[in-house]
């Protein structure tokens, strides 16, 4: 494996600096952006849904504990979906999110207890 190259203390801490700038101007970004979310429309659920829960049959308020809004983040599994690499060269090249697993595709989740959909 390649690995970085080797520079004094001073070199790291200019490079360091100016990723910092970087990172906080995405930090921003990401707030920026999580507001706007937070300001999204909401949508009534108004179906009657059961679940199996550790205490027996669940509905969705049961589940939140009465809260009365619920945020559904979406992970996009589809084929030739956000399918990248910026790994340097001579570094490990695997397939992106290839050790991301769903809660019912880890090995024996059908056996585990938790909350499923009746």
């Amino acid at each position: 494996m390649k690995l970085p190259q080797v520079v004094s203390p001073g070199e790291w801490q200019a490079a360091r600096a100016n990723l910092l700038v970087q990172e906080k101007e995405a930090t921003r970004a990401r707030d920026a952006l999580a507001a706007e979310r937070r300001r999204l429309p909401m949508v009534e659920i108004d179906e009657d849904y059961a679940f199996e829960s550790p205490d027996g049959k669940a509905s969705l308020l049961d589940l939140f504990a009465g809260r009365r809004q619920l945020i559904v983040y979406h992970f996009m599994f589809a084929l030739g979906v956000e399918d990248w690499e910026d790994s340097p060269p001579g570094r490990p090249q695997t397939r992106r999110y290839e050790w991301w697993r769903r809660y019912d595709e880890y090995e024996g989740a059908a056996t585990r207890p938790g909350l499923r959909p009746a």
